[in-house]
């Protein structure tokens, strides 16, 4: 695929996956709202750095962005948003996060995954259409 086509992929993925963050953000309750967001949020930043960088490190890129989810995890925990001055409610506190959790660790290890569950398929099909011409 060529660079242009692959910046369009990137970019009507990371609509549509911003587009559900929304959707999760507004309207979402329970289970959806906790996990799914979180497991959503490594794929979109992933698709959106892709949009930049599509032909970079394209095995390790899903590991570069689950580590950026960790380390965001790690400043919650730390409670980077106090160290920095931020009120919690402040916009900056939003931005950074305010509340660690393990299972966010867990949500975002499988939005890695659901990458590279992405990769293969793209990859599967890839092969098929160069088999049937």
């Amino acid at each position: 695929m060529e660079t242009k086509s692959m910046r369009v992929y990137y970019l009507i993925l990371s609509v549509i996956l911003l587009g559900a963050e929304i959707c999760i953000g507004m309207w979402a309750h329970g289970w959806i709202r906790n996990s799914l967001g979180d497991i959503l949020v490594i794929p979109l930043i992933y698709c959106m750095v892709r949009i930049v960088f599509p032909r970079a490190l394209p095995r390790t890129m899903p590991l570069i962005m689950c580590g950026i989810g960790f380390a965001a995890e790690i400043a919650q925990y730390g409670k980077l948003y106090e160290l920095l001055g931020f009120e919690k409610d402040s916009l900056g506190a939003i931005i950074l996060g305010t509340g660690f959790s393990f299972s966010d660790l867990l949500c975002y290890a499988a939005g890695t995954i659901l990458i590279y569950l992405g990769m293969l398929v793209r990859s599967i099909q890839q092969q098929r259409k160069g088999v049937q011409q």
